[in-house]
């Protein structure tokens, strides 16, 4: 990979690409008058990340660019601010305040909604074991612009992680988070969603296993919820309870812990 940014950059891009480069542990190439196929060529390298100032953008030959975006995230959080509900937040119970643990954090969306409905005094870390999602989530997270306030401090509270995320859980203290969250029917939704266009190449294929369950079930305070497909099965399989919604295109399913606080 090489980092390189627009034609004519300006002092914040160029910052921006020399932090991104330090985080990936690759070089700044000034970009110049060259195209990208002409940078491809001069350093022998496919993977090009483009900074400029709408943010972050890594292009691949023959896959489609993959950057940043809020998703769903930024509707869910206007819905809630004119008073609406969000089926996630009623299946982890999420008060103001709570600590979170989004185990498969993806592009976050989901953890963007949590740390605008915890708060200012709430918590949520995201795991992220692939490498190139963690990093470049992350820096989405810092430096994505809106012209919605709530939305933006809700990315900016976000500590994200970049690790397996049954090798987190089995290093946390017992009852240290109130609501443990799972996505496994992430790799499933990926085609569907422009906002997330270019992520499969990589997202981590492993599914959910027990032992992940188990020590969740140690970790969280309150509850361990999932999330997949409205046909979807895997709940059954670890004795989650279904939560439905009337019209809801994914299922929500919990299990309690009985840990208290």
């Amino acid at each position: 990979m090489i980092v390189t940014t627009g034609l004519e950059p300006a002092e914040d891009t160029l910052r921006h690409a020399l932090a991104l480069a330090d985080a990936f542990g690759v070089p700044v190439v000034r970009r110049g008058d060259f195209s990208l196929s002409q940078l491809r060529k001069r350093h022998g390298d496919d993977e090009v990340l483009v900074v400029s100032a709408q943010g972050a953008r890594l292009e691949v030959p023959g896959k489609k660019p993959f950057f940043f975006h809020p998703n769903t995230a930024a509707f869910r959080i206007k819905r809630l601010m004119r008073g609406d509900t969000d089926t996630m937040l009623v299946a982890c119970q999420i008060q103001p305040g709570d600590e979170v643990l989004d185990a498969t954090l993806g592009l976050g969306a989901d953890a963007i909604v949590f740390s605008h409905a915890t708060g200012a005094e709430g918590k949520v870390v995201g795991i992220e074991s692939e490498r190139v999602l963690a990093i470049m989530v992350e820096d989405g997270l810092k430096h994505w612009a809106s012209d919605s306030e709530q939305l933006e401090r809700a990315m900016r509270r976000i500590e994200v992680r970049c690790e397996n995320h049954l090798e987190v859980l089995q290093g946390l203290p017992s009852r240290s988070f109130d609501v443990v969250y799972f996505d496994p029917m992430f790799e499933m939704t990926v085609h569907s969603s422009q906002g997330i266009a270019g992520v499969r190449e990589f997202a981590n294929p492993q599914p959910l296993t027990e032992q992940a369950i188990s020590e969740a079930l140690r970790v969280a305070r309150r509850r361990v919820v999932m999330k997949e497909g409205k046909t979807g099965k895997i709940y059954e399989r670890f004795g989650f309870v279904p939560f439905r919604s009337r019209g809801q295109q994914v299922v929500y399913s919990y299990k309690e812990t009985g840990g208290g606080e």
